[in-house]
């Protein structure tokens, strides 16, 4: 069931309610007071009656007088006044009179409404000496009639109501939908990757907060994309750049250094050949070759990081810095319980501070820089500082970016501070996975 369905079917169920509850109220306080004006009719004319009897015995003249008098106000109360025994008699002609009076009620509500004749009875003593009752019967038809107009004006009105409430929820509900079927075809559209797409501003605050936070989203999914896209294509780059380098230390290093060799060799097998010399030199272009390819392998992956830990590769990637850069200070702080860390986690962290101590010693022109790698609530955090110049412009560089996305892609947070002349602090947190 759609929405709009849903919602017209609860007011109408809710509107149907109402009306039956209002009818049934109309019904009960019409009975009421069908009740009340038959009860009052009867007690004037019991009053009329108790103010002319005043004295003990009146003549027939008198008594046809005063009851001439009472059903005068017939035509205004609808009484019957009769003397004698005859009041089953009398009830039958004020039923024929009711249904000769026009109803304009209908039986439903006549039925539902009508109270039982009212009579009252008054026994006088006539100057013969006979005394016989005086009967006031009292008709409830017209004040039926009266109480059915009041009804149906009563219903009509609730009618009316019900129709303009029905219809201005549904004015509101069709700007409602209008906005959310905007919003879905928005969503739609940035679910097939077109980011640029933009909600309009809405007139209703709840949708327009809905538009607002769904325009920040496609801006920050496009802006991810575009980070993407550019830290994917700075990837090949370095990927290409690691690999001409690879190969042209394999051209001149280690083909070389085997041409080199391969010759030795050669002139090794000549008589008057001095074998020690052309020997020592094969050495030492071995052990050339050995400190090149141990300086490729750890730039492909450094080693120690699985024959000695994170600490020890730690320690060793700092000092190599540090013969690097004189004028840099470097204090490293290092958690041992770290060392049951996962490699793979552990891979992570030593990349992660690979690149902010590159970045200090290339950007910062800092003198001192700090690294913390701690365990803290079951995270491994890595917090480095340094007393540079700060970041320099608003943009944020590859290396930066790489780092942000490995933390993140690993569950972890990135976080940078900096300010002019104040230096650079960063601070990933990574989740600990030990080793089992």
């Amino acid at each position: 069931m759609s929405i709009r369905a849903l919602i017209n079917f609860r007011i109408i169920a809710s509107l149907i309610l109402i009306l039956v509850f209002s009818m049934v109220i109309a019904v009960w306080q019409a009975r009421s007071s069908v009740e009340k004006e038959v009860r009052s009719s009867i007690n004037l004319a019991v009053q009329m009656i108790e103010f002319g009897l005043n004295q003990d015995a009146l003549d027939s003249n008198d008594i046809t007088q005063l009851i001439d008098n009472i059903t005068n106000i017939h035509p205004v109360r609808h009484l019957d006044v009769y003397v004698g025994n005859n009041e089953n008699a009398a009830q039958k002609n004020m039923l024929n009179d009711a249904n000769a009076q026009e109803q304009s009620a209908p039986q439903w509500f006549v039925k539902w409404v009508m109270v039982d004749f009212l009579t009252h009875n008054r026994n006088v003593r006539f100057a013969d000496g006979s005394i016989k009752p005086i009967v006031i019967t009292a008709n409830p038809m017209d004040e039926i009639n009266e109480a059915w107009g009041e009804t149906k004006i009563f219903f009509w009105t609730i009618m009316f109501m019900s129709a303009i409430i029905f219809l201005t929820i549904n004015l509101v509900f069709n700007s409602m939908l209008r906005a959310v079927n905007t919003i879905l075809y928005v969503l739609r559209q940035v679910e097939d990757g077109y980011f640029d797409q933009v909600l309009p501003h809405f007139k209703i605050s709840e949708f327009n907060a809905i538009a607002v936070r769904i325009n920040d989203m496609s801006n920050a999914l496009n802006t991810a994309r575009k980070n993407n896209q550019a830290l994917a294509l700075r990837t090949m780059q370095i990927q290409e750049t690691e690999r001409k380098e690879m190969s042209r230390e394999l051209h001149d290093e280690m083909g070389q250094s085997l041409t080199a060799i391969k010759a030795m060799a050669v002139t090794c097998q000549q008589t008057n050949s001095d074998v020690n010399a052309i020997t020592s030199s094969m050495i030492n272009i071995c052990d050339h070759l050995s400190v090149v390819v141990r300086s490729m392998m750890k730039t492909l992956h450094p080693l120690s990081l699985s024959e000695l830990g994170l600490g020890a590769s730690l320690s060793e990637l700092v000092r190599e810095w540090q013969r690097c850069s004189q004028t840099l200070h470097f204090e490293l702080n290092y958690d041992d319980g770290l060392e049951s860390l996962n490699t793979d986690i552990a891979i992570h962290v030593y990349r992660i501070v690979q690149e902010c101590l590159t970045n200090v010693v290339k950007h910062a022109n800092a003198n001192e820089v700090d690294i913390e790698v701690i365990k803290l609530n079951n995270k491994v955090q890595i917090s480095i500082s340094d007393n540079g110049q700060g970041k320099q412009s608003n943009t944020t560089g590859f290396g930066l970016l790489g780092m942000r996305e490995r933390a993140e892609n690993l569950g972890g947070t990135f976080k940078l501070e900096t300010q002019k002349n104040k230096g650079v602090s960063i601070i990933v947190q990574l989740p600990f996975w030990s080793i089992k």
